[in-house]
C-alpha cells in the first residue's frame, strides 16, 4: 500500500514533465544552462583570483629582495665615501684632504 502512493506520485511528475510545453522546457534548460555556465564562470574567476594573487606575492617578494640590495649598496657607498677612509687613501698617496672641498655625491631618493 505505501508503494502505491509513491508510484502514484511518480507518475504524475512524469506526466507532468511529458506535459511541459516546449516553452517550459526551454525555459527550465535555460535556467539549467545558465546556472552551469555561472558555476563555471564563478571557479574560474576564484582560480584566476588565486593566481593573480600569487603574482603579486612574487613580486612583493622580488621587490624586498631589491630593496635589501639597495640598502646594502647605500651602505657600502657610506662606508667607502667616510673621511678616515679618504683621509687614509688621501695621505697614502701623498694629498692631503681638506674638509671643506670634500664633496658628497647623493642620489636622487635623498633629496
Amino acid at each position: 500500500m505505501a508503494d502505491q502512493p509513491s508510484q502514484s506520485r511518480s507518475n504524475q511528475l512524469q506526466e507532468r514533465i511529458r506535459r511541459f510545453s516546449r516553452v517550459e522546457k526551454a525555459f527550465y534548460g535555460s535556467i539549467i544552462l545558465t546556472a552551469i555556465v555561472l558555476a563555471v564562470s564563478i571557479i574560474f574567476m576564484q582560480t584566476r583570483i588565486l593566481q593573480v594573487q600569487s603574482e603579486l606575492t612574487n613580486l612583493n617578494t622580488e621587490l624586498k629582495t631589491k630593496e635589501t640590495e639597495l640598502e646594502d649598496v647605500q651602505q657600502e657607498v657610506n662606508e667607502l665615501t667616510r673621511y678616515e677612509r679618504l683621509s687614509k687613501l688621501a695621505s697614502s698617496q701623498g694629498m692631503s684632504l681638506q674638509k671643506e672641498n670634500r664633496k658628497v655625491v647623493s642620489t636622487s631618493s635623498d633629496e
